[in-house]
């Protein structure tokens, strides 16, 4: 029978992250759409090879000052494109029998596939809290890849890491239920849970 369990780490800024994404998506927009008119009037009206009336020469400067301007609309439009993807961004993380997936998501419906992860190739796995995290995450042949967009956990959600060998070490940590990490405990090597790992309902009962 298979599993399957799915959770997602939304931006805690919610409504702000998504108003500074939409305000970049609309200038992002115009500012493309005005250097693509501009181009256009530039193509049109330059005037190419000698000049030599005034009128032909204003004419020329002027094509040249829209074309300018076009360009720069153009950079300006492509660089707010790439920028608005720094805002409103979640992860969603899928489990499906053994395996894991974990996508990054831009605004609401753009999705990148960041990798899939076989769990019976989990090295480690854990609590970012603990020693082991640290110890893991200082060794500088492991490449750290955050898949969440918050500084804290929210809910009852916990930081855990993954450590895997994926063309390298690597350290990917979610922000997630302790519901995921059992289901990955159940197709992974025994050995996978760190040795220091204190379940998170008895962490929260100490505190």
């Amino acid at each position: 029978m298979d599993v399957f369990y799915e959770e997602s780490a939304v931006n805690a800024g919610g409504t702000s992250e998504e108003r500074k994404y939409n305000v970049m998506q609309v200038c992002s927009n115009i500012f493309l759409v005005l250097g693509l008119i501009m181009f256009v009037f530039f193509l049109m009206n330059m005037p190419f090879g000698a000049v030599t009336s005034e009128e032909a020469q204003a004419i020329k400067g002027l094509s040249i000052v829209v074309g300018i301007l076009g360009a720069t609309c153009l950079l300006t439009g492509v660089g707010l494109f790439f920028l608005k993807l720094r805002f409103n961004v979640s992860y969603d993380y899928s489990f499906v029998s053994g395996e894991l997936r974990i996508s990054k998501v831009f605004g609401v419906n753009r999705r990148k596939l960041l990798t899939r992860l076989d769990c019976q190739e989990v090295l480690q796995i854990g609590d970012t809290e603990n020693a082991s995290y640290e110890r893991i995450k200082s060794d500088p042949m492991t490449k750290l890849v955050i898949c969440t967009p918050n500084a804290t956990p929210t809910g009852d959600k916990f930081f855990m890491y993954i450590l895997v060998n994926e063309n390298g070490k690597k350290l990917y940590v979610l922000e997630c239920r302790e519901t995921m990490l059992m289901h990955i405990l159940k197709f992974a090597r025994r050995s996978a849970l760190e040795s220091d790992y204190v379940m998170q309902e008895k962490k929260r009962k100490e505190v």
